[in-house]
């Protein structure tokens, strides 16, 4: 098995659109086909706008087999600074995911190393994420911690 890390580049579309389908599809086991056809649909243009603009998407590729084995989505934030981002500009890791038979080799903590690296580079202040139970020691393993804030999360649902 040889793989290779590398950023994903506009012909990456369609696989970058199954990943976010198989990681979907663990994650809201309740979604149906349809719905994750539509977020696929939704995904492309999506991609086509934003790849390598302000959303860089790492990939671990099988060469053997052309095989992408694992991803992560790194959407890029610039934003009024704050004290809580002094350089006014953060990233959030969403989509972290490892096709099945690729699990447990150190594939997305080497994605998300890459991340890491160039989060420093571009003068990110923080790099934030949502954390699955399983995916919980790999970042704790990565220096991430727990966010305390005075603030309180909140969402206004504005559609389905």
């Amino acid at each position: 098995m040889n793989i290779i890390f590398r950023k994903a580049a506009n012909a990456d579309i369609p696989q970058l659109i199954e990943m976010r389908k198989g990681y979907m599809r663990e994650t809201h086991t309740e979604l149906t086909e349809d719905i994750l056809f539509e977020i696929a649909d939704k995904s492309k243009g999506y991609f086509q706008e934003h790849l390598n603009r302000d959303c860089i998407v790492y990939l671990a590729v099988d060469e053997d087999t052309d095989t992408v084995a694992a991803c992560i989505f790194f959407l890029l934030i610039n934003k009024p600074a704050s004290p809580l981002f002094l350089t006014g500009k953060t990233g959030t890791l969403m989509n972290v995911f490892t096709i099945k038979e690729y699990r447990r080799m150190g594939l997305a903590k080497k994605l998300v190393s890459m991340a890491i690296e160039d989060g420093r580079r571009w003068d990110l202040s923080y790099i934030e994420l949502r954390s699955t139970k399983d995916g919980y020691p790999l970042y704790k393993s990565l220096d991430f911690v727990e966010d305390r804030s005075i603030y309180m999360s909140m969402k206004l649902p504005l559609g389905d």
